[in-house]
């Protein structure tokens, strides 16, 4: 793995979880029927791949002073369920495809910009690149189809971004996120991998925020 890279995984993750634990003022608010549609580019290492995934809203919590135009330190916090499918094609080698279901932690400020963090569970299917023989009993060699493995998987994520519906009313949203993936079992040991995703979030209904 990329020292670097895992390096500032750590770092952004360790960032977001600090951020996530400060306690503020909130007041309540009933959560409308929000669906949240991305699609990003998803890159593991220097490999491109894509993902797209589902936010469906639980719970929203506000600070009494976010619709204040003037104030800067208005919070909205948001919890999801979220659901993604990923995909990411590592030349001469396999193409992983994998699914997860997760709970997503979004708090954004007054300006739009916002954090999240997010830990996922799911599975990954690896197909292994090129032709793959097997030889039966018998001693028949064969070529196999989609040859590759299933793995169990485990990721944990934290990023930035900026919310187009706070300020401008629109319902649309970017952001840069890194993934950190553990896939198990790996040649009898646990597989961590980095991930970078950077995409669009397309929100179909509007908060209905009170104060």
């Amino acid at each position: 793995m990329n020292g670097h890279k895992f390096t500032f995984t750590l770092l952004l993750t360790s960032a977001s979880l600090f951020s996530f634990s400060q306690n503020e003022d909130s007041l309540k608010v009933e959560p409308t029927a929000v669906l949240n549609l991305k699609i990003s580019y998803n890159s593991s290492l220097i490999y491109p791949g894509t993902r797209i995934g589902a936010e469906f809203l639980v719970k929203t919590v506000s600070s009494p002073i976010l619709n204040e135009p003037k104030n800067k330190k208005g919070l909205l916090k948001e919890r999801f369920i979220t659901a993604n499918s990923g995909w990411y094609h590592q030349p001469y080698f396999h193409d992983n495809l994998y699914i997860t279901v997760g709970w997503l932690m979004r708090r954004t400020k007054q300006s739009g910009f916002f954090t999240e963090f997010s830990p996922e569970i799911g599975v990954s299917r690896t197909f292994i690149g090129g032709t793959t023989y097997q030889v039966d009993a018998s001693g028949k060699v064969s070529v196999e189809k989609f040859a590759g493995y299933y793995y169990a998987l485990f990721s944990v994520g934290a990023g930035i971004g900026y919310d187009f519906s706070i300020r401008k009313k629109k319902p649309l949203m970017v952001f840069y996120k890194i993934n950190l993936i553990s896939m198990y079992p790996y040649n009898s040991t646990i597989y961590f991998r980095p991930a970078m995703e950077l995409g669009i979030i397309y929100r179909f209904s509007m908060r209905n925020l009170i104060n």
